[in-house]
C-alpha cells in the first residue's frame, strides 16, 4: 500500500468504530462467542478439557456461568503433556489434524518461569495475530513508513514465527537486531540504527541499560539516538507507574509505552495508550476476568487477583486459564474512549515476600527505591522475619534500610553489593536473589 492509503497518520486509533464499541455490546458479543468455544470441547473434541469439565459435573449442552467453570493453570497443562508426551491432550491446534496440517508454525517461550513451552500456530490465527497487531502498533506510535527496531529474541521465540509480517503489513521497515548479548553486540546494533535511522525502538529496560552502558563506552549519546521516538517495553511492572515510567523518558527524551501478554497465548498482546491508564486488551479475541486466585471468582474492579483469559473466535482453545499474573482491571472506557478491557499487572504471587504477615512483591520495592534513586536490587522471596534486599551502591544500607523500612512497613536486611554487579539481563529482568 502507498502510504495515503493509511488515512490520516495522525489519528488517534487505528480503527475508531471498532475500538469505541459500547462495552456492553462488547460484552455481549465476547460472552455470546464464548458459547461456540464451549462446544469445541466434545465436538472436536479436546480431551484434557472435556475430562476435566466433565468431573466437575459439567455437560456440553449447559454451559454455565464463567464463574462456575474451573480455571486451568500452567502446572496443570504440563501434568497433562507428561502424562500424554509430547504434546498433551489440551491442544486444540495439533501438527495435524484429520490428516491435514494443522499448526503452521511452531514457537516456545523463553521458560523464564519454567521449561519452555511449546506453542502451536494454525494458519488462521497467525493471520489475525497480525491483525491484532496493527491495532497495538498504531497505539504505541509506530506508524507506516517507520523504521522500527526491537531487541526481541528471534527463533523460535514468538516474534520470530511472525516473520516480521505484522510490520510489513503496516509498511513499517523493521530492523530486528535481537538480543544485545554482549557489549559488542550492543554498539552493533547502534551503528545500525546510526546508518539506518529509527522512529521507534522496543527493548526492556535491562537491554536499554546494556545499550546505554556500551554508548557511554564508545563516547556515544544515546539520548539523542532515542529523542523524540516511541519506546516500547515489557517484563516489569514499574515502568507502567508514573514514576518509573516519567525517569526513563526524562533520561532519554522517548515516549514510554507498555506492552503485555502471554506467549502461550497467541494474539493476547496488551499495551497502553499515551494516556498510560491501564494494558487494553485485544478483545475481539479474547475476554479477560480478574479472579480470587482461590475460588477463581471474580473479584471487583480495582481489587488485585489473576488475570484469567478466555480466547474465542480463534483455533486456538483457552477457556478459564489463569495466567497467574496479579493483576488490578480497570472500569470503563480509556482517557481516548477505547472501550476494551484494561488491567495493570503488579507481578506474580510466587514472587512475593512476607514479612510478618505482611505480603510484597517486587514492584512495591521498585515503587519505594524510586525515592532514593531507583539503584538495582534483587530481593529474596518467601516468609521471612525482615524483608531481605541485595542493593547495588556503597553505603547503601546505611542510607536505605530506615528509609525503605518506612515506606514498607516492614523490617528490611540490605546487603550491599558493587554497582554493577547485579547481571543486565538480555532480555527479562529477574527480581529474585539466586
Amino acid at each position: 500500500m502507498a502510504i495515503e492509503d493509511f488515512g490520516d497518520l495522525t489519528r488517534e486509533m487505528w480503527d475508531e468504530a471498532a475500538e469505541t464499541e459500547p462495552m456492553e455490546s462488547r460484552r455481549q458479543r465476547s460472552l455470546a462467542a464464548l458459547k461456540t468455544e464451549w462446544l469445541r470441547v466434545w465436538d472436536e473434541p479436546i480431551p484434557f478439557y472435556r475430562d476435566k469439565f466433565e468431573a466437575a459435573g459439567l455437560t456440553r449442552d449447559a454451559m454455565p456461568a464463567l464463574d462456575e467453570i474451573p480455571v486451568t493453570r500452567k502446572g496443570e497443562l504440563r501434568a497433562n503433556e507428561a502424562e500424554h508426551p509430547v504434546f498433551g491432550t489440551h491442544r486444540s491446534t495439533r501438527l495435524y489434524k484429520d490428516g491435514q496440517i494443522n499448526a503452521l508454525r511452531i514457537a516456545q517461550s523463553t521458560g523464564t518461569t519454567g521449561k519452555a513451552w511449546y506453542i502451536f500456530y494454525s494458519k488462521d490465527d497467525l493471520l489475525r495475530w497480525r491483525a491484532l497487531n496493527k491495532e497495538q502498533l498504531w497505539r504505541n506510535g509506530v506508524r507506516p513508513g517507520n523504521h522500527f527496531t526491537h531487541a526481541w529474541p528471534g527463533g523460535m521465540y514468538p516474534t520470530g514465527i511472525l516473520g516480521g509480517a505484522q510490520y510489513s503489513d503496516l509498511d513499517v521497515i523493521e530492523l530486528p537486531v535481537g538480543p544485545p548479548f554482549s557489549a559488542a553486540d550492543a554498539l552493533r546494533h547502534i551503528q545500525i540504527w546510526q546508518d539506518c535511522g529509527i522512529d521507534a525502538l522496543m527493548c526492556t529496560i535491562s537491554q536499554l541499560q546494556i545499550y546505554d552502558a556500551a554508548a557511554q563506552g564508545a563516547g556515544i549519546d544515546l539520548a539523542s539516538i532515542l529523542k523524540g521516538k516511541p519506546l516500547i517495553t515489557s517484563g516489569e511492572a514499574i515502568w507502567q507507574f508514573e514514576a518509573g515510567r516519567k525517569r526513563i523518558e526524562d533520561a532519554y527524551g522517548v515516549s514510554l509505552f507498555n506492552i503485555g501478554g502471554a506467549s502461550e497465548a497467541p494474539g493476547f498482546v496488551t499495551a497502553d495508550s499515551r494516556y498510560h491508564d491501564g494494558l487494553i486488551c485485544p478483545t475481539d479475541h479474547y475476554w479477560i476476568q480478574v479472579c480470587d486466585p482461590e475460588t477463581g471468582k471474580e473479584v471487583p474492579p480495582g481489587t488485585p487477583g489473576h488475570l484469567v483469559i478466555n480466547a474465542f473466535g480463534m483455533d486456538h482453545f483457552m477457556l478459564r486459564y489463569d495466567l497467574e499474573d496479579l493483576v488490578v482491571l480497570h472500569e470503563g472506557p480509556d482517557k481516548s474512549g477505547r472501550t476494551a478491557q484494561r488491567y495493570t499487572i503488579l507481578g506474580r504471587l510466587a514472587d512475593r515476600a512476607i514479612v510478618g504477615g505482611k505480603a510484597l512483591l517486587p514492584i512495591d520495592v521498585q515503587l519505594a527505591l524510586e525515592t532514593f534513586g531507583a539503584p538495582e536490587y534483587t530481593m529474596a522471596a518467601g516468609v521471612a522475619d525482615a524483608l531481605m534486599l541485595n542493593i547495588e551502591g556503597e553505603g547503601s544500607a546505611a542510607r536505605l534500610t530506615d528509609g525503605l523500612s518506612a515506606a514498607l512497613g516492614v523490617p528490611v536486611v540490605i546487603t550491599e553489593v558493587p554497582v554493577g554487579s547485579i547481571p543486565r539481563s538480555t532480555f527479562k529482568q529477574r527480581r529474585l536473589a539466586e
